[in-house]
């Protein structure tokens, strides 16, 4: 509690966050997997967005988290208790005709029968039940505090082996403080300061404690327009994960596009096209991104990348994602691809879930920037190869995450293994 009220602090001077905090989701819920729309996904994530429906400890965005339709229903719920919107007759309060309109009766219509099961077309004052009695006192702290924090902290453990390039182990312990405040209906801002503790002398870490991240997000019309130093992923992280300073734009539906313009860690340009869209059980996509030379040596280049992701049932999908760039290896190589499948939804608030991830890689150097993976692709010129990840919810709000790679280096064959273990506890 001390570094909560600590770090509250450190926001009101940093950040000047105002607003509230949206009511909290009843994180208990039992029902059988049903399917859930992309539309319905992204609308939901609009009202996170926007701060009125709040998601549990854990989970970071709507579409990863597959929700059920029984969990999406109680999200509604929060949103119509938030808006206003849980009377009877169904009336929009008038401070809430703008942000969120659209988007909350769309979810009233797509849940329409689990809405009537729960009663709350009859009984407005079920919608109550979203705020567990035993966490009153500390919402009503958060409302007096006006933001919101939480945050993460994580063990990991890597071993590395193949060819002696690459024969090292390495320990770390980070810990991530997030934070949130509401600056008006439209827009909410946020920061993440991150601390490591590294416990191996390998490429002579140093521990640190700074801030990694500060940024709003809000509404231009009906586009969603982030701008600050974020977090940011392309091509589900086989092209680029990492933090940039500029700003995206999303917009558009059914086809949803985002263009982003920024400079990436090392002071390289990053200009990014894409557009996406949902059609029933599959989501297709396209997009071309350009990264210019950087502070670390490498070289400018411009990768496009096409992809169809499907959804088989609420657990198991398989994507495949096809790669090019302008930039060449020596051999000439500039195709790659990545094909996954995964099977599961693990879930930190949930005791008992899990998640298997596989992968296939055949990716060129020139085909990714800045890899999310935790194997060597960030130390080799080119690779091939395969990975499995799983993911288990251990104790509540505690995630065991499990990861083995098997690469070879295109240009020289090289192998390079690696073993990743890592555990994580969510708070807030």
């Amino acid at each position: 509690m001390n570094l909560r009220k600590s770090v509250a602090s450190t926001v009101i001077l940093t950040l000047l966050f105002i607003g509230s905090v949206s009511a909290k989701v009843n994180q208990n819920i039992a029902s059988p997997p049903v399917e859930v729309s992309e539309a319905d996904c992204q609308h939901m994530q609009h009202l996170v967005d926007l701060g009125i429906v709040q998601l549990p400890t854990g989970c970071r965005d709507v579409r990863t988290s597959k929700f059920t339709r029984e969990q999406m229903t109680v999200l509604t719920l929060q949103a119509l208790y938030r808006l206003g919107m849980g009377t009877p007759d169904g009336r929009v309060e008038s401070e809430y005709l703008q942000a969120g309109r659209e988007d909350i009766l769309y979810l009233k219509a797509a849940f329409h029968k689990e809405l009537e099961n729960k009663g709350m077309l009859e009984d407005h004052r079920l919608l109550t039940d979203l705020s567990p009695s035993s966490e009153a006192s500390d919402e009503k702290k958060d409302e007096e505090r006006k933001f919101k924090v939480s945050g993460e902290i994580r063990y990991n453990d890597v071993k590395h082996s193949g060819n002696k390039r690459w024969d090292w182990h390495d320990r770390r312990l980070r810990e991530r403080i997030f934070l949130e405040g509401r600056v008006n209906d439209n827009w909410h801002a946020f920061g993440m300061f991150e601390g490591n503790q590294y416990f191996s002398d390998h490429e002579n870490h140093s521990n640190t404690f700074k801030g990694e991240r500060f940024y709003v997000r809000g509404l231009i019309g009906s586009a969603l327009l982030t701008a600050g130093k974020y977090g940011y992923i392309l091509g589900d992280g086989n092209i680029f994960d990492s933090t940039i300073r500029g700003a995206t734009i999303d917009w558009g539906y059914p086809f949803r596009f985002e263009g982003t313009l920024a400079k990436t860690k090392p002071n390289g340009d990053l200009a990014s096209l894409g557009v996406k869209r949902s059609n029933g059980n599959g989501t297709y996509g396209m997009g071309i991104h350009h990264f210019g030379e950087n502070d670390w040596g490498d070289k400018e280049r411009t990768i496009h990348e096409l992809y169809y992701t499907y959804a088989f049932n609420d657990k198991i999908l398989a994507n495949f994602m096809y790669l090019g760039s302008d930039l060449s290896d020596p051999q000439g190589r500039k195709h790659g691809f990545v094909f996954k499948v995964q099977d599961g939804h693990v879930k930190s608030w949930r005791l008992g879930t899990d998640e298997w991830d596989l992968r296939y890689y055949y990716q060129p150097e020139g085909t990714y920037m800045a890899h999310t993976m935790n194997g060597l692709a960030g130390y080799m010129d080119g690779f091939k190869g395969w990975s499995l990840i799983y993911q288990r919810t251990i104790l509540m709000d505690t995630v065991l995450n499990i990861e083995y790679y098997r690469l070879h280096e295109l240009t020289t064959g090289d192998a390079g293994n690696t073993l990743w273990v890592d555990v994580t506890y969510y708070f807030e």
